[in-house]
């Protein structure tokens, strides 16, 4: 059975090894959402970008920021 079809479920409804398997799928995709965060964490250059972003926010430099109409039309 798909993932998704095991999320549609309760949880009443799920037999034990789709009870592990929907927690084990889980947990996985919480460790790769912490590997990845610890990656921008660990680089320095990055942080410093966000931080002063962040800032530039804060301070309201609209001119720090580019459009979003601007940026989607170049994705």
């Amino acid at each position: 059975m798909s993932s998704t079809a095991l999320k549609e479920k309760t949880i009443k409804d799920l037999t034990i090894e789709e009870f592990k398997r929907l927690i084990q799928e889980s947990i996985a995709d919480d460790i790769e959402a912490w590997k990845e965060t610890f990656e921008i964490m660990a680089d320095k250059v990055l942080m410093r970008q966000i931080r002063n972003a962040e800032r530039a926010r804060i301070e309201g430099k609209k001119s720090d920021f580019i459009p979003w109409e601007k940026v989607k039309c170049n994705v």
